[in-house]
């Protein structure tokens, strides 16, 4: 009797390790397909924030792209993907001073593309190739103006939809950089102009914590940019301010330090213009660092600052002919209280003005 007992005993355990076993690969089953048609949003970085924009991308010659027209994507472009490719592998980087949307898709196959169609608006595109990587493919598209872009990822699918950016964000502020490529500008002990203007129109971005305010910058790296390709960007985006960011020299006083800003004094805007905006960046960024204000000047006559329409200033973030005033500038430390106080006078405006 003791023994069939046992023996029944034995048999209802293994009868539960059997049905815990078919619940756990069912389980496991259904994770999976849940997982393989979930929806993963990819964010877009922007060319000035991405790793795409370093030297890392090689100059490789490009083959067109498969693309082919479906008016119910309005917008929108699905990219298909290998199997088994996953988020983390791909990065969508919106190149606006080039007008330009980058995906690079990491261990992609060289192949892939020149086999496989992109469908979607090809209204707005007016090119796109391919580029082969050292490790994985880059995508390219020349775009017809500046875009926003919203990336998510299901089903094998990349789907990137694309907005005009005054539908994606409020208030848009574009940072013009002084200087990039051959225009150093001026130089301080090996420390140049266009060295410390991008550092700080990056970390206003960063400091930008809002997400209703979008900074576009001019420049993300080391080139230079014409004025046409500046006036474009700010056709595409309709920003509410511009600010140029620069350096004084003063070769005949050595001793001469402070901020100044220069605005156009032709352009009259009702309320708030040039010189309030001006006035205002001036006092947040001279309060920022604990320097001293030089005042207002008007800008020179072939300044891009006269031919915009929008509360526009050039900022002088000090002078690189003072040598103590020069040593401050090349600090991290004091750039960033820089970069602060220019967010600050942004923020001041949207909160008393806008």
């Amino acid at each position: 009797m003791g023994a069939m007992i046992k023996d029944s005993k034995k048999q209802n355990i293994i009868l539960t390790l059997i049905i815990w076993s078919v619940l756990c690969v069912g389980s496991m089953a259904a994770m999976l397909v849940v997982a393989s048609d979930k929806t993963i949003v990819i964010e877009a970085a922007a060319q000035d924030q991405s790793e795409l924009s370093a030297d890392s991308i090689q100059n490789a010659s490009g083959e067109l792209l498969l693309l082919t027209s479906k008016d119910a994507l309005e917008n929108c472009v699905c990219i298909p993907l290998e199997e088994g490719t996953k988020a983390e592998q791909v990065t969508v980087e919106n190149r606006y001073m080039e007008q330009e949307l980058w995906i690079y898709i990491k261990n992609a196959n060289e192949d892939f593309y020149g086999q496989n169609r992109i469908t979607g608006d090809m209204s707005e595109i007016q090119k796109g190739w391919y580029e082969v990587q050292e490790d994985g493919i880059l995508l390219k598209f020349g775009m017809d103006t500046v875009w926003e872009y919203h990336s998510t990822m299901e089903s094998g699918t990349l789907k990137v939809v694309f907005s005009n950016p005054r539908d994606s964000y409020q208030q848009i502020v574009v940072l013009d950089p002084m200087g990039g490529g051959s225009e150093s500008g001026a130089v301080a002990a090996r420390f140049t102009e266009k060295e410390l203007t991008l550092q700080v129109a990056k970390l206003v971005q960063k400091n930008m914590v809002q997400p209703d305010i979008k900074i576009y910058i001019t420049r993300s790296e080391d080139i230079q940019v014409t004025d046409e390709q500046k006036l474009e960007l700010v056709e595409a985006v309709e920003p509410d301010l511009f600010l140029q960011i620069g350096v004084s020299e003063a070769q005949e006083d050595a001793a001469q330090y402070g901020i100044q800003t220069y605005y156009n004094n032709e352009y009259y805007i009702p309320e708030f213009g040039n010189v309030e905006w001006a006035d205002m960046v001036t006092k947040e960024v001279t309060v920022a660092v604990s320097n001293r204000a030089l005042g207002l000047l008007p800008v020179e006559e072939e300044s891009i600052l006269k031919q915009l329409d929008m509360p526009a200033a050039r900022l002088h973030l000090g002078y690189f002919t003072n040598a103590q005033e020069a040593a401050l500038l090349k600090q991290e430390g004091y750039q960033d209280k820089l970069a602060v106080g220019i967010a600050e006078a942004i923020l001041e405006v949207y909160a008393n003005t806008y």
